[in-house]
């Protein structure tokens, strides 16, 4: 014993740690608890990567809300959808449905743009008095924004000589979380003034929070 402790020195002690740190790596550090990692633990940079999480690992309860930008979120992952209707005929001042779409929003405090729009024609003799319509945006059953009313003072649109009229909003962020019918509503105005909705779209896309 007496040989080795004179053979121990500051330089041969330093030399020992240097060697043991290289081979190691690093230094080890004590965590606290049991399988967990906390925020001091670790030291300042992106010290944790993709490749360091396991598949399905974060979800979104893991993520704070309204924190994720448009680039961090795939176009796939925004609830949306679209309504095509073959033909849409009123014949009095009553509204009817010309197609209605439901999507089901994750949570609430969303806001849904919603695009409705439709081709029309007279359904009256070229020359007499063109058909007349209102059409508006429909949520969950209820008018939704500003109307709009196609028609000609003369007819002079038929199957081969369409129009069209598109209607634009943006729902406030105060849809509860769940099932919302989004749709397209029309009237004719006048009784001897026949309009025809040929073809309409109801889309709708999720935006997110305002």
């Amino acid at each position: 014993m007496r040989r080795i402790r004179r053979q121990l020195t500051y330089a041969n002690v330093m030399v020992t740690l240097l060697a043991f740190i290289v081979l190691t790596g690093g230094t080890a550090v004590a965590l606290n608890g049991a399988n967990t990692v906390q925020s001091d633990d670790l030291g300042p940079g992106a010290q944790v990567q993709a490749a360091d999480v396991a598949d399905n690992a974060v979800n979104g309860a893991d993520v704070v809300n309204g924190s994720m930008a448009g680039a961090d979120i795939a176009p796939s992952a925004l609830p949306k959808g679209r309504k095509i209707t073959s033909s849409c005929d009123p014949n009095t001042t009553t509204f009817v449905d010309c197609g209605t779409l439901t999507v089901n929003l994750p949570r609430p405090g969303l806001r849904v743009l919603i695009v409705a729009s439709a081709m029309w024609r007279s359904n009256e003799n070229f020359g007499d008095a063109g058909g007349w319509g209102t059409c508006r945006i429909g949520v969950n059953g209820a008018p939704f924004g500003p109307n709009a009313s196609p028609g000609e003072l003369s007819a002079n649109t038929g199957l081969q000589a369409q129009k069209s009229l598109t209607l634009t909003n943006v729902t406030d962020p105060n849809l509860g979380a769940g099932n919302h019918t989004f749709g397209l509503a029309c009237n004719q105005r006048f009784s001897d003034q026949d309009i025809v909705f040929t073809q309409t779209y109801v889309s709708v896309v999720v935006l997110g929070p305002g």
